[in-house]
């Protein structure tokens, strides 16, 4: 059966000499590999620049959920970015991202909420002209609804932690090593109270971004054993300061 989908290019990977191994999160299918043979040859009909990372991409193919690799008969832009391959600060986060999902979504079926979560996000971070420099720690928090593991925020009365184990705001950590002292945990709290039209009500300094940022990888690691951390983070922490 032939299917007209949707999906966003997590990773491409060279494959041979002219070949492509492109990752992609599906509305539909949920996480699917295609092989694109010739891709890199004069004479290919699927140029390579259409599976850069975090591309939002129609096509048509026949999909066979047993098989290793599927094949694309048709494939274009469905939503054509304006400023993330533009914008270094932008085209960083998106590189941070692509990574995040293809190191989280390894066995992802279909979720179409999950889909629209990933949909909307990468447009309004490509329309945003200012205050979207939180914008990957709202992400990644957002992201972990969809893993199962965003954090209960119905906190206990008088609560002074936050439990990065167990997800939760409370008077004292139910164990000894990994939770968040008032101060911390409070922005942690505000973060995940956020939405995108308030980021810039945030007001993180550098330090704290940075600090979020590696008490949410430490989060996303402590509750996806899958998940080893993340090598583009320096290079955002980077470009961002």
């Amino acid at each position: 059966m032939t299917d007209h989908a949707r999906g966003i290019v997590l990773q491409q990977m060279r494959y041979g000499d002219t070949s492509l191994i492109v990752k992609l999160y599906s509305e539909q299918h949920g996480l699917l590999t295609f092989m694109v043979k010739g891709a890199l040859g004069r004479k290919s009909r699927f140029r390579p620049a259409l599976f850069q990372p975090l591309s939002i991409l129609e096509f048509v193919a026949s999909v066979q959920p047993n098989k290793d690799f599927q094949y694309f008969t048709e494939v274009s832009v469905e939503t054509p970015y304006h400023s993330i391959p533009l914008d270094v600060h932008k085209s960083t986060i998106a590189l941070f991202l692509a990574e995040l999902l293809s190191k989280t979504l390894v066995e992802q079926g279909p979720n179409p909420m999950l889909f629209s979560f990933l949909h909307s996000s990468l447009q309004w971070l490509d329309l945003q002209h200012e205050h979207f420099a939180d914008f990957h720690l709202f992400f990644m928090l957002e992201l972990s609804r969809f893993l199962g593991f965003y954090p209960r925020l119905q906190a206990e009365a008088g609560w002074q932690v936050f439990d990065l184990l167990d997800g939760s705001f409370r008077v004292q950590p139910a164990g000894l090593s990994y939770y968040l002292e008032f101060d911390e945990a409070q922005q942690f709290r505000q973060l995940a109270l956020t939405n995108l039209e308030n980021l810039a009500g945030l007001k993180h300094t550098l330090t704290h971004r940075r600090r979020m940022l590696d008490i949410l990888i430490l989060y996303y690691q402590l509750h996806l054993p899958i998940f080893k951390g993340l090598q583009s983070h320096e290079v955002l922490r980077t470009v961002l300061g």
